[in-house]
Order: C-alpha cells, then sequence, then structure tokens
C-alpha cells in the first residue's frame, strides 16, 4: 500500500474539512487538496469522499456507474439539488448527468467546465454536428468529458457566426452592456437546468418568446 505523505494530514487537519477516512483516499487523489485548501470545493466535499464514492480498496467495490461512485450521477445531484428537477421541462444533460457541465469536486464557478457562452456552444453549435453524428465516443471540453456515441439526438444547434444569428438572422448572442442595450448571453435569455411552461427554458418560463422579446425591445 502506498505510504501516505504526512503533508496530507496536517493539511486536512489544519482545513477541518475531511473526514477522517478521506485521509487514506487523498493519498492517492491529492489534487482533490486544491480544492480543499483554496475553499474553491464543491460543498459536498466536506462531508466526505464516501458521500458518493465506494471505498474501491475493498476487493467487493464494485464500478457500476464509473469512478466506484454510489450511483448514477444525476440520481446523486438531485440528493441535493432535488428542486432543479421538479421543473416541468428538464435540461437533457440534468437528465442524464450534470458532470457533463459541472466538474463534481469544484465550486459551482470554478467547477463550469467552460465559462460563458463557451460552455453551452459546445453542444449547440452546428460546427460540432459532425461530432455528434459519429458512432464512436464524443470527446468535449478538450477531452475532458466523453460521451457515449449518439446521446444527444436531438441537439438544438445554432448557426452563428461572429456572435450572432440567434433567434433570427443577425441577433447577438454575445453582447456587453452600453448606453442603449443590456448585456447578452445564453443565460440571460435560457435557464441552465430547467424551466415551467417553456421547453425552451426561457428565463420568463412563458410558452413564447414575447414577455422575453419585450424585455429589451420596449
Amino acid at each position: 500500500m502506498r505510504l501516505i505523505d504526512p503533508i496530507f494530514i496536517v493539511t486536512l487537519i489544519a482545513i477541518g474539512q475531511a473526514c477522517a477516512d478521506d485521509k487514506v483516499c487523498l493519498g492517492c487523489h491529492a489534487m482533490m487538496l486544491q480544492f480543499l485548501s483554496k475553499e474553491q470545493g464543491h460543498p459536498a466535499m466536506t462531508l466526505g469522499c464516501g458521500t458518493c464514492h465506494v471505498d474501491h480498496a475493498q476487493s467487493s467495490a464494485t464500478n457500476r456507474f464509473g469512478h466506484f461512485l454510489t450511483a448514477a450521477p444525476s440520481e446523486l445531484c438531485v440528493t441535493c439539488h432535488a428542486e432543479i428537477t421538479k421543473k416541468e421541462f428538464v435540461h437533457e444533460p440534468v437528465e442524464k448527468d450534470w458532470t457533463l457541465c459541472h466538474s463534481p469536486h469544484a465550486s459551482l464557478k470554478e467547477g463550469l467546465r467552460a465559462q460563458g457562452n463557451a460552455l453551452c456552444l459546445e453542444c449547440h453549435s452546428d460546427a460540432l454536428k459532425a461530432k455528434f453524428e459519429t458512432n464512436g465516443p464524443v470527446k468535449l471540453f478538450n477531452g475532458r468529458v466523453t460521451l457515449p456515441p449518439r446521446s444527444f439526438p436531438n441537439l438544438h444547434l445554432l448557426a452563428l457566426q461572429n456572435d450572432r444569428g440567434h433567434p433570427v438572422s443577425n441577433h447577438p448572442v454575445l453582447r456587453k452592456q452600453d448606453a442603449e442595450w443590456p448585456a447578452l448571453s445564453c443565460i440571460v435569455c435560457h435557464r441552465p437546468h430547467g424551466a415551467d411552461k417553456s421547453a425552451s427554458l426561457l428565463v420568463t418560463e412563458t410558452e413564447d418568446f414575447v414577455p422575453l422579446c419585450e424585455r429589451c425591445h420596449k
């Protein structure tokens, strides 16, 4: 068995955020200390590794869900974030695997796979159409995420040029605030996780776009 560097134990005691059983885990997974020591970690980490993972050092441990998780990623996340799945329409990655968009160990801001529109366009840009139509695994976010073939067959793809082209031709999808217009990005108009009455996940949670358009075009 690999010896545990004493500095790991000292750090854990100092920050007071990991349970005693986690010392063994961190003997091999020392990279997790960066989240704990810099307070950039997912709050669930303070509950201990065993909250989401089985002890794979035990001969009886199974890896049914990958990464020795105790349940499928979507089921694990719901135990703390149940309110997100109570919406009438839920974003498909939320239903399948939240870790597509979020690193499970980092905080909300630090753990996003990409920032701003780049997160959404990793899947919703028509430039990636061929990637999602292959019969092989799909690599996203510079290889940090791997999806099985044909994971999202009904993706709504956007044909954008110079940050324009949605929801109508020449409409901006990214813009800084100025004297005439407010700032604009994907999440200004769409909820990333789910919405009521809106299959398009509009922030207004309405069936049509009019209330949303009227927020800028009065």
